[in-house]
């Protein structure tokens, strides 16, 4: 009977749980521990009550509508929206080389004033001349009588009409018709000496709505982007 019961418990019983002494161990085996469930709880953030955020205040905005355009007239076409020029440059390169400057002067050839309504730019022979702004062209001509080749270009300068005029350029050379836009810098021909001119140069005028020339070096110089 002792070795029946001794196969019965060898058969029914674990070995493990025979041989095991502390009680720690017989609980790993009759009880093995279940599946860690911590990363199955819902995490929580704890956050101070003076850590609230503040509500966000909204400022105001002014909006400010952008400045109406210039409308200028161009003969044989309309009207054409003349737009604000961000930027200004001289005429031609070496702007410092000049003939002649605005006001009184002593008459350079037969038939020439003694008051000069420009200044004349003497960058060479064959230099490209260029609008001084953005703008529209309001007139381009090969036969601008003492002005030789000459092109006229309206701009929109801090809401002011100014126009700027370009004569003596060389036949043939003209690169812009009227009613073009141009931009700052754009070419529209090339110095000549067309019309009432003693040599090649630029002949530049610069005037207002009111028509009355100015001093375009002058202006120039405190203008130029």
């Amino acid at each position: 009977m002792t070795f029946v019961g001794s196969m019965m418990i060898a058969t029914s019983v674990p070995a493990l749980a025979v041989t095991a002494t502390d009680a720690e161990h017989r609980a790993s085996v009759y009880a093995p521990v279940a599946e860690d469930t911590i990363s199955q709880r819902p995490q929580t953030l704890e956050v101070a009550s003076e850590a609230q955020l503040a509500p966000l205040t909204v400022g105001g905005y002014a909006v400010e509508a952008a400045p109406p355009p210039i409308v200028s007239e161009v003969a044989g076409i309309g009207s054409v929206a003349v737009i604000e020029s961000e930027l200004i440059v001289w005429p031609v390169i070496s702007p410092e080389n000049r003939a002649s400057g605005f006001g009184p002067r002593e008459a350079p050839c037969s038939g020439c004033s003694t008051y000069h309504d420009g200044v004349d730019f003497n960058p060479g022979n064959g230099t490209p001349v260029m609008s001084i702004a953005d703008g529209v062209v309001v007139l381009a001509t090969e036969n601008g009588g003492g002005l030789g080749v000459n092109v006229e270009v309206q701009h929109n300068i801090g809401g002011e009409l100014i126009t700027t005029s370009y004569a003596h350029m060389q036949y043939g050379s003209l690169a812009v018709s009227e009613g073009q836009r141009v931009s700052a810098g754009q070419q529209l021909g090339l110095v000549g000496s067309t019309g009432q001119s003693t040599g090649p140069h630029l002949h530049l005028e610069m005037f207002g709505v009111d028509g009355v020339r100015f001093d375009g070096f002058a202006w120039l110089s405190a203008h130029v982007s």
